[in-house]
């Protein structure tokens, strides 16, 4: 695994395609940030942060989806997994040295582009504060931690490159951008007593979501999200909080890892 781990990563991070992820999150984290020199220092939850959190949310699903779906597909179609294969390497390992190789170099390129756009942000004058500026760095590395998974998961599934493409956009589309909105339709046939249950349920279904909420009720916006996520909200204010949050990670990532490896495994059987 931690060859595979090594290999993963550095390879990434050679690829000419990794500059251009880092001129992307330059340009799109520098021009947030830019946003708010003529305002005064950011230190709760508004609607310019709520803006960048939303960029923030579309974006990086996206591209960590493509990308951990690619690296999977990319060697299906081109014959190397076949060849992976003769190897005493087990599924398992190969799913997550792969898995935290991808990460550990979207990691890199992230907090480079992170940290030069917050200088940049810094030296025209926008004025922001320690706690939101680690919010949003956290939020946006937990974010991408999830939707890599996601994206080996389908890549394990899948033949060609094209396929990944489509289930990727299709994924993306269905957790980001029509998320409340199926929500919505779903609870609309419910009975009324059960809404608030089920919204809590669908919350940890959807890990963006999930995330979108903790990082606005750690910023202070909690109040937003209405009554029927009143005991969530307290709960989520709470120190107990990130120990559930944790253990929520670690199931998904054991949950993503397992279904990835058990359809390796039935491709080497094949």
């Amino acid at each position: 695994m931690w060859h595979i781990w090594q290999s993963e990563w550095r390879i990434t991070i050679r690829q000419r395609s990794s500059y251009t992820f880092v001129i992307l999150w330059l340009s799109v984290l520098s021009l947030l940030f830019l946003l708010e020199r003529n305002t005064p220092t950011i230190t709760g939850y508004t609607n310019m942060i709520g803006t960048m959190a939303n960029l923030v949310l579309y974006i990086i699903p996206l591209f960590m989806l493509i990308i951990s779906s690619f690296s999977v597909a990319n060697e299906m179609e081109n014959g190397q997994w076949r060849l992976l294969s003769t190897y005493p390497v087990s599924s398992v390992a190969y799913v997550m040295g792969k898995a935290f190789g991808q990460f550990t170099a979207q990691l890199i390129i992230f907090t480079l582009s992170y940290g030069i756009s917050l200088i940049i942000g810094l030296i025209s004058g926008s004025a922001l504060s320690i706690k939101w500026v680690l919010a949003l760095y956290v939020f946006s590395i937990v974010l991408m931690l999830f939707f890599l998974i996601i994206g080996f998961v389908i890549g394990s599934f899948v033949v060609t490159r094209w396929q990944a493409l489509t289930i990727s956009v299709g994924m993306w589309f269905f957790l980001i951008m029509i998320w409340p909105t199926a929500l919505i339709a779903v609870l609309s046939l419910v009975p009324y007593p059960m809404i608030a249950v089920l919204l809590k349920i669908a919350l940890f279904i959807n890990p963006a979501e999930l995330l979108r909420i903790v990082f606005v009720v750690q910023l202070g916006g909690g109040a937003i999200f209405g009554q029927a996520y009143d005991t969530l909200i307290t709960f989520l204010q709470s120190g107990a909080a990130w120990g559930v949050l944790i253990l929520y990670t670690l199931l998904y990532m054991i949950l993503g890892f397992v279904l990835s490896a058990w359809k390796l495994e039935r491709r080497k059987m094949q």
